[in-house]
């Protein structure tokens, strides 16, 4: 592991967009959603209610389903969603919080 001087941590955070850092999140949010909602379908034909529907994911992270559906939007600027929000999505979608950030 690397041990940097202060200089080289700032030009290393320096980056780091926020906004960009979000999109990101909220793109891997809705691939990942999709991911687990068509292995839960394909392996449970039988059973009528999927709970990765953006709708059953927005009533686990206690949002109505159109604030939640504003997450998953290509086109919405609002993608501010909460850490806890995310901790919550990477239990439920069986992801590393890492894994939400990569590109």
């Amino acid at each position: 592991m690397a041990i940097y001087d202060f200089e080289k941590l700032q030009n290393m955070i320096s980056v780091v967009d926020k906004e960009e850092l979000y999109i990101t999140i909220c793109k891997n949010i809705k691939k990942f959603r999709l991911q687990r909602y068509n292995e839960f379908k394909s392996q449970n034909s039988q059973n009528t209610i999927n709970p990765f529907s953006s709708e059953n994911i927005a009533a686990l992270l206690d949002y109505n389903h159109n604030h939640y559906k504003r997450f998953e939007s290509d086109s919405d600027s609002t993608k501010m969603i909460p850490l806890e929000k995310v901790v919550k999505l990477s239990i439920i979608l069986d992801k590393s919080l890492d894994d939400f950030i990569k590109n």
